[in-house]
């Protein structure tokens, strides 16, 4: 154990039997050539959405949903960190009992405890509330469920029970149920989130909807694992996830008196399939630097046997003057770097690709400046073989069509992998766009089995992707349709955070 712990701290933990079995799990898992170096992986088995971020006396938790060994019911896993970057395992924090599964939630941190409120299987929404150090001794609220599943419609009336979230006003708690009516899901139905008063967490009142879908997202879409929280003095952010289309967001005012969210912007998170190698479900806080910070899990795009799921670097999520969103890396990640190279700059001839000398890595940070010119696609390959049978596609489409201004920035993963057990899926491709004589700033990481993209600090994408062969180590850039300019490129080796993985750094 790490001096993140107390001396108390720590023989509370020596000795925990579940702790030695997951520290015995990722010795095992190590050999998985697809296992993240600087990534947060479960420690076994399966691993679903992340819940109930926070910080709680200097130190980060995250919970996630976990089916531990030998386990049918699904718990909150729980892990731990001072800078959001060196997870460290906990005990699991939440088990099921009355409830089937303990499905997602969030937390809201109060003076001297923090409170969890999740979705129980069968049941409903369920509180739990802790006050230790550690957060490990949860006790689960006498009058669970506190917002009990209720008979509905065919239209989803009076209301669906479904994942919450919770904050607090002046008069007392709020929390929302995301979920869905009007429809079935995934065909024709519209996302709702329903809103629900309580002054003491036991008897809660419903509201009515806090927002509904329909102008913004698809038809089918639902509006699950909700996180509701301020994103500037005057702006609030509705985090969510839709189970036909993933992760997404709405930006705008949320009226106290109403109690009535109104989104003045929408935006998506993945533009691919939601379950191949996806993004997946959010959970986020706002911590003692004020910033709103936000993870993801990543879902695979192979089959599965002994562990499944990773989550995102943790990301920083503020507005820009013109209240879009701005997306970028948690500064804290720049701690794991070592090695570190640059060229530039280089001029990238039309139609050519040019391999970068002596950037190799399957853990990688990367930042590449480019001139796009006029070239109509400007990119770089990673985890390309010598022969370039395997390579993965990161790339910027410059004024895609004939009639739409409309850019677009890709990651096509159609030739990341020669193994014949990865599942087929189109690539990742979300509307991005340069302004008149901005250069074009990717900013990757790449860790074994997930690759991440930040374009000026704007859009990011997310895939998983499996090279089979060892020597799928190498970077280059290329241009078509016109030469461009690479600027300037870095490139950085990254730390294990698992002791275990230690022997794969710079490899």
């Amino acid at each position: 154990m790490d001096v993140i712990f107390t001396e108390k701290e720590l023989k509370t933990l020596e000795g925990n039997k579940e702790l030695k079995r997951f520290g015995e799990s990722r010795k095992r898992l190590a050999t998985d050539p697809y296992r993240p170096l600087y990534h947060f992986s479960p420690p076994e088995n399966n691993m679903n959405d992340p819940n109930g971020l926070c910080q709680w006396r200097g130190r980060y938790h995250l919970f996630y949903q976990f089916l531990p060994e030998n386990q049918k019911r699904w718990h909150w896993g729980h892990a731990v960190s001072k800078d959001l970057i060196h997870w460290y395992d906990l005990p699991v924090a939440i088990r099921p009992d009355r409830e089937n599964d303990c499905f997602s939630g969030q937390t809201l941190v109060e003076e001297n405890r923090v409170i969890a409120i999740y979705h129980g299987t069968k049941v409903g929404n369920m509180i739990a509330i802790a006050s230790d150090s550690l957060l490990l001794d949860w006790r689960k609220h006498p009058n669970n469920p506190v917002i009990p599943i209720v008979p509905v419609d065919e239209k989803g009336y009076p209301y669906h029970v479904f994942d919450p979230c919770i904050w607090r006003e002046e008069d007392g708690y709020y929390s929302v149920s995301g979920t869905y009516k009007d429809g079935r899901l995934w065909i024709n139905c519209r996302g709702v989130v329903h809103l629900f008063h309580s002054k003491d967490l036991a008897n809660w009142r419903y509201l009515g909807p806090l927002v509904e879908g329909g102008f913004y997202t698809d038809p089918g879409e639902d509006h699950a694992v909700p996180n509701f929280l301020p994103i500037s003095s005057t702006k609030h952010m509705l985090l969510f996830f839709s189970h036909k289309r993933a992760s997404q967001y709405y930006i705008g005012v949320y009226d106290r008196k109403t109690h009535r969210f109104h989104p003045e912007f929408h935006g998506r998170f993945n533009y691919g399939p939601i379950a191949i190698g996806s993004l997946h479900a959010p959970s986020a806080t706002i911590d003692s630097k004020g910033r709103l910070i936000a993870i993801f899990n990543v879902k695979e795009g192979k089959k599965r046997e002994e562990w499944n799921d990773v989550m995102t670097l943790p990301r920083r999520l503020s507005l820009a003057p013109d209240n879009t969103l701005r997306i970028e890396p948690v500064k804290e990640v720049t701690s794991l770097r070592f090695n570190h190279q640059h060229i530039g700059p280089l001029e990238i001839p039309a139609n050519r690709e040019v391999k970068l000398p002596n950037i190799h890595g399957k853990a990688m940070e990367l930042k590449a400046i480019f001139n796009v010119r006029s070239a109509r696609e400007v990119g770089l390959y990673v985890f390309q073989s010598p022969d370039g049978s395997e390579q993965t596609r990161i790339s910027f489409y410059h004024n895609t069509g004939l009639y739409s201004p409309l850019s677009a920035l890709q990651i096509d993963v159609s030739e990341s992998s020669l193994r014949s057990d990865v599942f087929a899926r189109t690539p990742e491709i979300a509307p991005f766009t340069l302004k008149d004589g901005e250069p074009l700033e990717l900013h990757i990481f790449i860790d074994r089995s997930i690759v991440e993209v930040f374009a000026n600090k704007r859009q990011c994408l997310t895939v998983r992707v499996y090279p089979q062969r060892k020597d799928s180590n190498g970077v280059s850039v290329f241009a078509r349709g016109d030469s461009a300019k690479l600027v300037s490129f870095d490139a950085w080796q990254m730390h294990a955070i698992w002791p275990e993985l230690k022997d794969m750094e710079g490899k």
